[in-house]
This record gives C-alpha cells, structure tokens and sequence, in this order.
C-alpha cells in the first residue's frame, strides 16, 4: 500500500473513483474534496491528499489536516489534533480488505506527525454507515461524545 500525492498525472484518475451507489450518501466525491482542499490551504491551514494504491493500481483516495478549528461548529477535538478528512477505496476495490489496510498505513503516516505535533486523530462518520462505523472501531476509534454537525466523531489516541 502506497499513498502518493495528488498531481496533475493523477488528478483525473482520482477524481473518477467512485464508491458504490448505496453509499453515496455518506462521502463527497473526490472533486469535492479537492476543491475544499485547495480552498483550505489557501487559507494556511494544514492539509495533505493522497492517491491510495496498491501496487500500482489506485484504489482509492484519502484526506487529512491538522488544527483546522476555525470552523463554525467545528469539534473541540479538532484543536491541535489529526483530522482524516476523507477516506474512500473506489467500487470496484471495495470487499477485499484494502479500506482496513488503507486505514492502518493512514494511522501509521499520522503517528509520524507530518503536519504538527498531536496526539489525536479523530473523524466523523454519517449515522446509518454501519461500514465505515465498523472499519473505524475495528482501528481502535472509539466515539468521543462529540458530534460534526450531524455526523458522529470518533477519535484515536496517537500515543
């Protein structure tokens, strides 16, 4: 598993990974999230994408920042803490245990503190993604109370 940076060899490929029908309610698409991404660092704030692959085949697309917390209605976790912003594995890589591998090599990448020192990761999940609820407690996430907007945080301990 690879994570290599969005470029303009890559971004088209990127952009056309989708997850499956039934789950697009729960994720914004890939250009959403590169355009809030670009529009976040425009505003110094600390943000970094990754193409996922494995191999040499992209499979999916993941997202992160640090201390975003400016946000109305931001969580207080956000303060001085990882964010995994995004995380998708396109339809045709789902049911073959890459988001959990994916998810392992993200943690992994956080816990070196590229961005900041901090000692959480946290996300937030769309209520009724029993997937991704599962994929994320299975990784040691565990709720904090908190809610982003309607969605449910989840934070991991990074020490």
């Amino acid at each position: 598993m690879e994570f290599k940076k969005i470029t303009n060899e890559n971004i088209w490929d990127v952009v056309n990974l989708k997850v499956k029908e039934n789950q697009k309610r729960y994720v914004a698409t890939n250009t959403v999230s590169l355009l809030e991404s670009y529009a976040t660092q425009n505003e110094n704030e600390k943000v970094e994408t990754f193409a996922v692959y494995e191999k040499d085949t992209l499979v999916g697309f993941t997202m992160i920042n640090f201390n975003v917390f400016d946000w109305e209605r931001a969580p207080k976790v956000a303060r001085n803490n990882y964010c995994l912003w995004r995380f998708m594995i396109d339809q045709r890589y789902q049911d073959k245990r890459l988001g959990k591998k994916a998810l392992n090599e993200i943690i992994k990448y956080v816990k070196t503190m590229p961005l900041g020192k901090g000692g959480k990761l946290y996300l937030s999940y769309v209520p009724g993604n029993d997937y991704a609820e599962k994929l994320y407690k299975d990784a040691g996430f565990v709720p904090n109370g908190e809610k982003d907007g309607e969605e449910i945080v989840l934070v991991l301990d990074l020490e």
